[in-house]
């Protein structure tokens, strides 16, 4: 009996030996698949991804790069008193820049503020420092009375520009918008340019908005677009043909 039981439990420890703790065999497929390295579906050689540049459109056939607004199809408003997009209120609110502002000596106030009076019904006066640039001051009663931040403003004395909409660009004039011109166009040869009736060109081939006021002998007064006066001699401007014709006469 001994004997007996001494054969089955030797046939139990080879099976177990046999299978290896539930292993597979070192050269079973199982255990080659378990070994082998993670595998990508991309090839191996795929080039990485980059993001894409952008393209520039160049100019057409025949064209190039508007040289007023460099292609950008805008510039900066050229709209009087435009800055960035923003022009003095129209409406009848306290500003800096209009009125007569004086200095006053007020109890309570420093010597540096600056004051506007108001003459009311009775010849007194009443005055408001620039504290109350914005505001409205009417006439109620016979008093000046402040009414609070302009309605068209908001009392900072600024609105949009009509023009540009308050971005402060507007469309170009030369390219219209296009940012590409006809490449025979120059700065001083184009027709938004030769359409200017103030248009006065120089000999030397520079060019000015302006009018000509007067002319004694040869010295010509020129009043320019922006208000400055200029004194040239005739023999140096490219004169118009009805304006040589009157000189002439």
């Amino acid at each position: 009996m001994k004997k007996l039981l001494s054969l089955i439990l030797s046939g139990i420890l080879g099976v177990w030996l046999l299978t290896g703790c539930g292993k597979p065999p070192a050269d079973s497929p199982a255990k080659a698949a378990a070994d082998a390295p993670a595998v990508s579906n991309a090839p191996a050689n795929a080039p990485v991804s980059a993001a894409a540049e952008p393209v520039t459109e160049g100019p057409p056939p025949g064209e190039k790069i508007c040289f007023a607004c460099a292609g950008k199809g805008t510039i900066k408003c050229l709209a009087p008193g435009c800055v960035d997009g923003m022009v003095d209120c129209p409406g009848a609110c306290l500003k800096l820049d209009r009125g007569n502002w004086i200095h006053l000596d007020v109890p309570g106030h420093p010597p540096t503020d600056i004051w506007q009076k108001f003459y009311q019904a009775d010849g007194s006066y009443m005055a408001y420092n620039q504290n109350h640039v914005g505001h409205v001051i009417q006439m109620q009663n016979g008093k000046a009375v402040d009414t609070g931040p302009c309605p068209l403003c908001g009392g900072t004395g600024k609105v949009p520009c009509s023009v540009c909409k308050g971005t402060g660009q507007e469309t170009c004039l030369i390219c219209g918008g296009k940012k590409f011109i006809p490449a025979a166009w120059t700065p001083t040869d184009n027709p938004w340019l030769n359409r200017q009736p103030d248009l006065i060109r120089f000999t030397d081939g520079h060019v000015m908005f302006g009018k000509m006021v007067s002319t004694v002998g040869s010295d010509v007064t020129i009043k320019g677009r922006d208000g400055k006066w200029l004194h040239v001699d005739a023999a140096n401007l490219v004169l118009k043909t009805a304006e040589a014709s009157t000189n002439a006469m």
